[in-house]
């Protein structure tokens, strides 16, 4: 991602966010997803402190988010214009505009998509589950709740219909499999007229903790790693990019019948983004 928003112009890209990734702050909204990708897009400039972070610091619960001036301006943007009976789509327009933002930015549903899971002795919204101290960490269910009443935003499938290439880049497996459950999702894109990637996004299992994998093994993920993810986009996406260190399951994938490309997606500098870029644009050059 970092690599695609630092040497693309703006106004070439188009961003789909998922919706499940919500969180309250004592009344004030934020969607996480959305908030990565506007401190990667923004052409404005904030001080970062972190003056959220030390006053959640008060209350019980630790906070496990250092929040900066951008963030709040950003939750407290996102509540005004809620508490207004706006829909996200809705307000998108809006803030792109007072975050100088040129990215196209489309939410994947209207609908909060709440992803709750289950223990033996209480139900968690699945950010509080991963924050939880408690003990009691033994996921009995993974509830998607009302999902099968939700619908793509409208302009989603207009959107994709006009794309030279759709890249799925998931920056949380979790919340990619809940935004593909979404009714009408998957048929937006096995209809699209243009070549689709996917890239596998983990380039180190230990960067997932083991509440991570617990929830990815319960929604059928038997082991996490780019066989399994390739399984979850079959008739979805062509192409398949994977890490190097995920290529002993390159002939496995192409079994599937994806088009695999191996190469280094860790980024340790702005050399490495650079070059990651290079070969992500020349495997689809836009015009």
């Amino acid at each position: 991602m970092y690599s695609i928003v630092t040497y693309l112009p703006q106004e070439k890209l188009g961003f789909v966010i998922d919706t499940s990734n919500l969180i309250d702050l004592s009344g004030i909204q934020m969607n996480l997803c959305l908030r990565a990708l506007l401190n990667s897009l923004m052409r404005v400039t904030y001080p970062k402190t972190y003056r959220v972070y030390n006053h959640l610091k008060k209350f019980d619960s630790k906070p496990y988010l250092q929040f900066t001036d951008l963030d709040v301006a950003i939750s407290i943007f996102l509540t005004e214009l809620t508490s207004k009976g706006k829909k996200l789509s809705d307000l998108l327009d809006k803030i792109r505009e007072n975050f100088s933002i040129d990215a196209q930015i489309t939410p994947v549903s209207d609908g909060n998509l709440p992803i709750t899971i289950k223990t033996l002795t209480k139900s968690f919204p699945i950010l509080d589950f991963l924050q939880a101290t408690n003990p009691d960490k033994k996921i009995q269910d993974i509830s998607f709740n009302s999902f099968e009443n939700k619908k793509p935003n409208e302009n989603l499938k207009k959107i994709s219909n006009k794309s030279e290439y759709i890249l799925l880049l998931p920056n949380d497996l979790i919340a990619f499999h809940a935004m593909l459950l979404v009714p009408g999702v998957k048929k937006i894109l096995q209809d699209v007229p243009c070549p689709i990637f996917a890239i596998f996004p983990i380039t180190d299992l230990n960067l997932l903790t083991n509440d991570q994998i617990s929830i990815l093994n319960k929604i059928g993920y038997d082991e996490i790693n780019a066989l399994e993810f390739s399984k979850s986009v079959e008739n979805l996406a062509d192409i398949i990019i994977i890490d190097e260190t995920q290529k002993i399951y390159k002939d496995q994938i192409q079994n599937l019948g994806f088009q695999v490309y191996v190469t280094d997606l860790k980024i340790k500098n702005k050399k490495d983004a650079f070059e990651l870029a290079t070969f992500l644009f020349n495997l689809f050059p836009l015009k």
